[in-house]
């Protein structure tokens, strides 16, 4: 059942509650990625695979909960499951254990997985069609925004916290911002309880081949012309977002001189990864001004055509980076731009994706895409370790995006040209 009027003040809760779901992930990750390099341990490694691989393993039970039960109740009952898995970790922290930390981490990465085929199945109920390009829009850069503050406000909190406390401090300047998190999500699940429930649109009774349906659920993207170009484009956005963090990241490294040693001070590798994130804070910031650009255009109706102007835009901010130096001001400008033509070019093929999914296969469709977009994510860290021990400067490795960036383009160009002399 979709609402003729839309209900923008819900809309804006949901908008809060997705984002402090994404600011906690990110800062609890952070949180533990910092305690790692405090305790001498790699842990950003184990921790990235456990974020993505819920997606990949429970992609189709995922999309099915979201169709066949209340979109509503599913999400409440996730952000529940987040304040269980924020104080279990809280309590491994302060009981001095990576272990159970760790474990309760895996939880809140289950429930992530959970909760995105629920409140993005809830836009289209919220605003209707007609906003979904404006709404869906919204929902994306608020939620590249939080994890950008969650990554910068984490490592910088136990930066702070290990200096005034000390060396021997590590444990509690995790433990302590961990539980401001837990308290943070306790008002969340409050604010969660205001979102209307809309019946749901499935009717398919469970089977335990659902678990393993990832092939078919697949499927749905690949036979119907519009979902396979969209995701096509999606999951490019977070391949090229995924390469160029990496290449921002080599570049500041070759920048310093190098990783270092193991002689490297700890406050020292915290203090190099605060400035490897505000460096990423030039992409991100430009992705959600650029989101918020197209998500105001996109207000009325889904303009793809703005998809074809970001894939351009794209295209010549990686040649720039090229010819520009590492730390010139045009270089962080270069940067700047390529995240906010990308966020361009993502929102209105995500709008285009939600709204032409069928109503009682919309879960099953969002589920597709984020398993589409995260073995995407995974090729994108694969690619650019390629490329950089083929030796490959961060200069030539953009100039690949470039490349890549103009293909991507013209077949979008392509394929909507054919959508609009169909229609």
């Amino acid at each position: 059942m979709q609402q003729e009027q839309p209900r923008w003040g819900t809309f804006w809760s949901l908008v809060v509650i997705q984002s402090m779901n994404s600011l906690n992930e990110k800062g609890v990750q952070f949180l533990l990625i910092a305690l790692g390099i405090w305790l001498g341990s790699a842990l950003q490694y184990p921790l990235s695979v456990l974020i993505v691989l819920p997606f990949v393993i429970f992609s189709p039970l995922g999309g099915w909960i979201a169709d066949r039960y209340c979109r509503t109740r599913l999400l409440q009952c996730m952000v529940l499951l987040q304040v269980a898995a924020l104080a279990g970790m809280t309590f491994g922290l302060f009981m001095r254990s990576v272990g159970i930390a760790v474990g309760f981490f895996t939880v809140f990465c289950v429930q992530a997985m959970f909760f995105s085929p629920a409140k993005k199945g809830l836009v289209k109920d919220l605003v209707g069609s007609q906003h979904i390009g404006f709404a869906s829009g919204i929902l994306e850069i608020s939620s590249m925004l939080a994890l950008l503050l969650g990554q910068i406000g984490a490592l910088g909190i136990v930066y702070y916290l290990l200096r005034l406390w000390g060396d021997a401090g590590g444990w509690h300047a995790a433990a302590w911002p961990c539980l401001g998190c837990t308290v943070a999500a306790v008002a969340v699940l409050l604010l969660s309880f205001c979102l209307p429930c809309y019946p749901a649109e499935g009717g398919r009774r469970f089977e335990w081949s659902i678990c393993w349906e990832h092939i078919a659920q697949l499927r749905l993207l690949w036979n119907d012309r519009v979902l396979r170009f969209s995701e096509a484009g999606i999951g490019y956005f977070w391949f090229i977002a995924g390469v160029m963090m990496l290449i921002a990241l080599q570049m500041a490294q070759d920048a310093q001189g190098g990783p270092g040693g193991a002689e490297v001070h700890f406050m020292q590798a915290l203090g190099q990864q605060r400035d490897s994130a505000a460096l990423i804070a030039w992409i991100s910031g430009g992705s959600v001004l650029g989101g918020a650009v197209a998500s105001c255009l996109c207000s009325r109706a889904i303009r793809t055509g703005l998809a074809l102007i970001g894939g351009a835009g794209m295209c010549l901010s990686c040649l720039a980076l090229v010819f520009l130096p590492y730390g010139d001001p045009l270089f962080y400008a270069a940067l700047a731009a390529a995240g906010c033509t990308a966020a361009g070019y993502l929102v209105p093929l995500n709008a285009l994706l939600q709204d032409h999914a069928d109503d009682d296969k919309r879960g099953d469709v969002i589920a597709a895409g984020n398993l589409v977009d995260c073995a995407l994510g995974m090729l994108a860290v694969a690619v650019q370790l390629g490329m950089r021990a083929a030796g490959l400067s961060g200069q030539t490795q953009c100039a690949a995006l470039a490349a890549c960036s103009a293909l991507v383009t013209l077949y979008l160009a392509r394929e909507l040209r054919r959508r609009r002399q169909s229609c």
